[in-house]
């Protein structure tokens, strides 16, 4: 019995050594470089059992056009638009100094407008006040200089000053001597003294249908051709400006101060722009004229007096006369 398991022994052991040599011969062969068969084993074992491994990419590489970067988009720079508004021209200045005078202001009221109950509605000084402000811009707008006798609603001659020096205060004559020393020491050029008109009928009640446009200048001084016309061209001008804007004013003329009659002095010269005398102690020193060009009296007239766009026409049209004066041009009438 011993022998027989002894000489079974060997013959049991040749499959499991040729076993081994095969299994070495198999594991040299699959690690061989470049055997394409053990690659694809490799893949259809691993793939769908261990997902941790990653998977070979079989997609076909892509072409040249699909891997090329696309154009990004042109970006065109946002533009903020701003208006530059045309600049202002500057005026040429000029060596011309203007004296505007507004009639009256302060306790002088002037002329004055009532409603048909008898209740002041406005009066003249602060109508003259408007318009000599307004014609102030559009002078400097033009390159002109000026000088204003007053600006705001007041008296020149605040303090009551004896400035005639005639031993007494009386309000007119030392008032206007004050706005004439005013402007002589200002070395004005050329003066307008702006008032408007009222009438009253003899029985002392506004008469409404009087109505027109008056411009005085003094004859009886050493430049009276200059006196003359630069009235007549602020007379012309207005009333060229007055019917432009609809109202057909009555031209009541040019005229010599002297003419003036009032109850007490009869054909006086205005202190503004009369020659030496008793009562003008100090005359103005340069050409000018005295304007009324409405009766705020009047029933129409007395609107268009507080009219801003009126009284801007006016203004406009005061610039133009002095422009036209400055620059020499001549009137439309002939010197008296």
């Amino acid at each position: 019995m011993k022998e027989r398991r002894s000489h079974m022994m060997p013959h049991v052991r040749v499959p499991m050594i040729l076993t081994a040599l095969l299994l070495l011969l198999l594991g040299a062969f699959a690690c061989a470089p470049g055997n394409q068969s053990q690659v694809s084993l490799a893949n259809t074992v691993a793939s769908p059992t261990n997902l941790a491994l990653p998977r070979m990419n079989t997609a076909p590489p892509p072409t040249a056009t699909a891997t090329a970067a696309r154009p990004e988009p042109t970006v065109v720079p946002s533009v903020t638009r701003t208006f530059t508004p045309e600049p202002t021209p500057t005026p040429t200045i000029r060596a011309f100094l203007v004296a505007v005078d507004p009639g009256h202001g302060g306790v002088d009221l002037g002329a004055r407008r009532f409603d048909e109950q008898g209740h002041m509605v406005y009066h003249e000084s602060t109508v003259n006040l408007d318009l000599g402000l307004l014609l102030r811009d559009e002078l400097l707008s033009r390159g002109f200089q000026v000088v204003m006798t007053r600006d705001t609603d007041r008296a020149v001659n605040e303090d009551e000053v004896d400035v005639t020096g005639d031993g007494e205060f009386e309000y007119t004559l030392d008032e206007t001597q004050a706005r004439v020393d005013l402007i002589n020491a200002s070395g004005a050029d050329l003066l307008l003294s702006l008032h408007h008109n009222a009438y009253m009928s003899a029985s002392g009640e506004e008469d409404s249908e009087v109505g027109g446009i008056q411009t005085y200048y003094c004859a009886d001084r050493e430049f009276a051709e200059d006196n003359y016309r630069f009235a007549v061209l602020i007379h012309e001008h207005l009333i060229k400006a007055i019917r432009s804007y609809g109202y057909d004013i009555q031209d009541r003329g040019v005229l010599d101060d002297a003419v003036l009659v009032t109850p007490d002095s009869p054909g006086r010269h205005l202190i503004m722009l009369g020659p030496e005398s008793e009562r003008i102690v100090r005359p103005s020193q340069m050409p000018g004229a005295l304007s009324e060009p409405l009766f705020i009296t009047h029933t129409e007239e007395g609107l268009l007096a507080r009219e801003p766009e009126f009284l801007a026409a006016l203004a406009v049209a005061y610039a133009d006369a002095i422009e036209a004066y400055v620059d020499g041009n001549a009137t439309g009438q002939e010197s008296p």
